[in-house]
């Protein structure tokens, strides 16, 4: 079991890496019509991940986020997974799809860390 001084500077910018793909993502599903109710679930997600996404940016360290920040952040991780499986094409080389192999485990990693 690892603890959350286990996340060092290469660790925070995978975090980083994971809220921006998730924030990314949803700027481009608030580009489709959706109905109001999802379109504001996904604004308070939106803004979620952009809290601690900036919190990260403004100090690199794991303990400038309060517990239910470090939840947003293991989501930011989830997402960015599921985001990277559903984009794994068989057009990628071997050399590509090894990196993002490394990213999920990357995410998975601190998601277990961050779920402790």
């Amino acid at each position: 079991m690892k603890s959350l001084a286990s996340i060092n500077a290469k660790d925070i910018e995978t975090i980083k890496m994971a809220l921006n793909d998730a924030i990314s993502d949803i700027n481009m599903e608030l580009k489709n019509s959706l109905p109001e109710k999802k379109k504001r679930e996904v604004m308070e997600y939106k803004s979620r991940y952009s809290r601690v996404y900036d919190k990260l940016r403004a100090n690199p360290s794991i303990y400038a986020l309060v517990e239910h920040e470090l939840d947003i952040a293991a989501g930011g991780l989830n997402d960015a997974i599921e985001l990277l499986e559903e984009n794994m094409t068989d057009d990628l080389d071997e050399q590509e799809k090894q990196d993002i192999q490394e990213y999920i485990n990357e995410c998975e990693r601190l998601i277990d860390i961050l779920a402790s």
